[in-house]
């Protein structure tokens, strides 16, 4: 009997320095923020204030959150030229802070730019952000940054099934009528006592509930990852209403930027498949369903739609010449979002849109040195 409880002994001591190694290790190579409560806008893994470690295969950064929950540096109370509103690709987490496209924006103008970027969560949100976090800074500039492989989805609870987020309805007179007022306003795994005080139970949860969406969604796509269905010549019931929510939403974004005096533009981020045709050939090879399925088209209709709101630039032209000239990697290609060439491409094409977007004068209203004008750049 003894030597049954010694071994029994061993075996648990074993399997508890084990799990405290794991735990140790998990804290130390990937840890997951808490995020306990946040904002109902602020959705994602960073929106904590401070710097949190982000590792992954294929990258190692730190992620600063700045006083107001945006992955950037942190704001001075003067009034900012530019603020830049948009999803995980603006956010930026996968990449030094300094290397982010908003950040390299303000390095391309010499203009002073504010990146708000919440990952997932799509125009509805974007219009929250605007509202709640752009509009009182007072810029004299919002960009939009619209994800065409995912922002459209993104716009439809029948689409996407995200339920951390608002989402809209067109009313029977045209306008926008909200669907899910009611968010959730904590962000808890189960078991939450456990969610708080492991981080290698957070880590596994992550690691599954990752497991679960990815297959979630071929399941919802019939086959193909829902996400790629943007890019389908012809389109359901259900994506052709996201497509005409995502274009109010961005008319309202428009039309609250105006009543506030504030200057509007839309930039069409594309995703791998938008942005390089190796990441075209991909999703061909890897989903032989979408081999007549072309980016480009989804892209022209984005432009179709939004033009007639706001001036719109699409940075799909620049990343493919970018590709071709140099095949240095332009996106992450197991996470999907762009390495820091990718941000240092979509800015610096970027760059004249924006300078044509602000008033030609030669200080902002705090005084500070705002850049001239540069000639027109036409919308690709």
């Amino acid at each position: 009997m003894n030597v049954i409880l010694r071994r029994l002994a061993l075996v648990l001591t074993s399997t508890a320095l084990c799990v405290v190694g794991l735990e140790g290790a998990a804290r130390v190579y990937a840890p997951v923020p808490e995020t306990p409560r946040q904002p109902a806008l602020l959705r994602g893994g960073f929106s904590q204030p401070g710097d949190h470690p982000n590792h992954a295969p294929e990258y190692s950064v730190t992620v600063h959150v700045n006083a107001h929950g945006f992955v950037d540096t942190e704001w001075p109370d003067t009034q900012p030229d530019v603020v830049v509103i948009g999803d995980s690709f603006v956010q930026a987490a996968q990449v030094p802070l300094n290397a982010g496209y908003g950040r390299k924006l303000a390095q391309e103008t010499g203009l002073r730019v504010e990146s708000m970027g919440v990952p997932g969560a799509g125009t509805a949100t974007a219009l929250g952000v605007l509202k709640t976090y752009a509009l009182p800074r007072r810029p004299h500039l919002v960009l939009l940054g619209f994800l065409v492989g995912n922002d459209v989805l993104n716009n439809s609870p029948a689409l996407d099934s995200k339920g951390d987020k608002p989402f809209y309805d067109l009313a029977p007179d045209g306008g926008l009528v909200l669907t899910n007022a009611a968010l959730l306003a904590s962000r808890e795994g189960p078991l939450p006592g456990l969610w708080r005080a492991s981080a290698l139970w957070r880590l596994g949860w992550q690691q599954w509930a990752r497991y679960e969406a990815a297959v979630d969604k071929v399941t919802r796509g019939a086959g193909v990852p829902i996400d790629f269905r943007v890019y389908q010549p012809a389109t359901d019931p259900a994506w052709e209403h996201a497509w005409m929510v995502s274009g109010a939403l961005v008319a309202e974004m428009a039309r609250v930027c105006d009543h506030a005096g504030v200057k509007f533009g839309v930039v069409l981020f594309p995703d791998a498949v938008g942005g390089t045709t190796a990441g075209e050939a991909r999703m061909h090879h890897d989903w032989p369903l979408t081999a007549s399925w072309d980016p480009a088209q989804a892209h022209a209709r984005a432009r179709e739609l939004l033009s007639p709101i706001a001036p719109v630039l699409d940075l799909a032209p620049a990343l493919r010449a970018a590709e071709t000239a140099d095949p240095a990697p332009l996106y992450l290609a197991q996470d999907g979002h762009w390495t820091a060439r990718g941000h240092a491409v979509a800015a610096l094409a970027s760059a004249p849109f924006v300078r044509t977007l602000l008033p030609p004068i030669s200080a902002c209203d705090d005084g500070s040195a705002r850049p001239a004008a540069s000639p027109a750049q036409e919308s690709p």
